[in-house]
């Protein structure tokens, strides 16, 4: 995965042809076990005692070649072979399959015209359709997975590319927070429900979930018995260094009753997260949605997702390295919003194979898992990591607690080639 993953930068330096030459190497160097096992088959599970594989072969070329002739990436043949599934893959199947090429002329000539009669009914209802006033209102609450926020949105605001395989336009978190920055006092709602830190951008939905809860009743909901303990001594952090980044840990200070100018709370359940691909910072990634709901039917323990956070003014992310925590509850209070946050430790300790890193949750001395509010704007990049289950697996695991009961973590920067780069350094 670390040759695949390497071979596909837009990006390589001596460093990155030095790693993808040692990769290469260390598959030569114990392929014979793979051998040795019977692993390697062919049809019929019948084993195959050589490597004679043509690709194999060319792969010994590979940094060579990029040294001639650039970039592998350039010569992707994505462009092509998806215009070869949408222009004839697909009209042939529509076929009866005899005499493909005036059937599938038809297909592509039908659907030309039900394509341009779409944008002109889109455009109708485009110019007849009053402005909404998307960011003097109020932004559109958006699913999981598909920006809904888009129909309110001007088009200069949306990514001028759509993907294979991208149903609708990205929408822009970017643009939007820099204009949001930009509009009159009282004219939108503070804080600013999308901003911008470092080459992320956050957005938060108009309405929160919970539009007001106690403090107490929060605390029940998401089963945080140190909840206002934990907003006390991050409000002493702010009174005693002011504006900086706040670090995870530590002793708790605060007492259990302890006094807060404030009572209630607004909720949020999910954040939306959008970065830069890491090699362009012109190119904005689909945004993602970060979830923190409280217990409910399936997720009878809540469904929490995990998340980079930077905890050191002195790096940036992507090169902050790695500060894996678990997004908690978000609120808005003052100028900004805040999140509880539940970390893991980043062992030394990696997987001999994956040379994934292992994570562990960190607990206090007492056992309780260790949590801390922090800003939401710390808040830099989502990840995804694997439980650990070990020689015998915990009966109770399933798709919906496994991150709640597991104590230890692989960190999968396979997940996507953002967080690859980002962390297998």
């Amino acid at each position: 995965m670390h040759f695949r993953y390497l071979v596909q930068s837009l990006h390589i330096d001596d460093k990155d042809l030095g790693r993808i030459k040692a990769a290469l190497d260390e598959f030569h160097a114990n392929k014979h076990a793979i051998i040795a096992a019977g692993l390697r088959q062919g049809k019929g599970g019948k084993a195959i005692n050589n490597w004679q594989i043509p690709k194999l072969e060319l792969m010994q070329n590979i940094t060579r070649s990029i040294r001639n002739s650039g970039l592998i990436a350039q010569w992707s043949a994505d462009a092509t072979e998806h215009a070869h599934i949408t222009e004839v893959k697909n009209p042939a199947r529509s076929s009866n399959n005899n005499n493909y090429d005036p059937q599938i002329c038809r297909y592509l000539d039908h659907a030309d015209k039900c394509n341009r009669f779409d944008l002109a009914t889109n455009l109708l209802d485009h110019s007849q359709r009053e402005d909404p006033g998307v960011f003097g209102d109020r932004f559109v609450e958006e699913e999981d997975e598909i920006d809904d926020d888009v129909d309110g949105f001007p088009t200069e605001l949306l990514s001028p590319t759509r993907r294979p395989g991208q149903p609708r336009p990205i929408t822009n978190y970017f643009s939007i927070a820099k204009i949001l920055q930009h509009k009159e006092i009282g004219s939108v709602p503070i804080p600013l429900r999308s901003f911008i830190i470092g080459r992320t951008a956050l957005h938060l939905s108009y309405d929160p979930s919970i539009k007001i809860a106690t403090i107490d009743e929060v605390a029940i909901m998401f089963s945080l018995p140190d909840l206002r303990p934990a907003i006390a001594d991050f409000l002493h952090r702010e009174v005693t260094h002011g504006n900086q980044i706040h670090s995870i840990g530590g002793p708790r200070r605060a007492l259990h009753d302890a006094e807060l100018p404030f009572n209630n709370l607004q909720v949020w359940f999910k954040v939306r997260l959008q970065e830069t691909n890491f090699h362009d910072p012109n190119n904005i990634r689909p945004a993602q949605t970060l979830n923190c709901s409280p217990p409910s039917n399936p997720w009878t323990l809540g469904c929490y997702d995990t998340v980079i956070i930077q905890t050191n003014s002195g790096h940036s992310w992507p090169a902050s390295g790695l500060a894996g925590k678990e997004l908690g509850t978000p609120w808005a209070w003052d100028d900004q919003f805040l999140t509880y946050v539940q970390c893991f430790d980043i062992s030394c300790e990696h997987d001999p194979t994956t040379q994934l890193h292992t994570l562990k949750r960190a607990k206090r001395l007492n056992g309780t898992h260790m949590g801390d509010v922090i800003p939401v704007s710390q808040l830099r990049a989502p990840v995804h990591l694997i439980p650990r289950f070990g020689a015998i697996a915990d009966m109770r695991l399933t798709a919906y607690n496994s991150m709640e009961h597991a104590t230890k973590f692989w960190l999968n920067y396979f997940w996507h080639k953002n967080s690859f780069f980002a962390l297998s350094e």
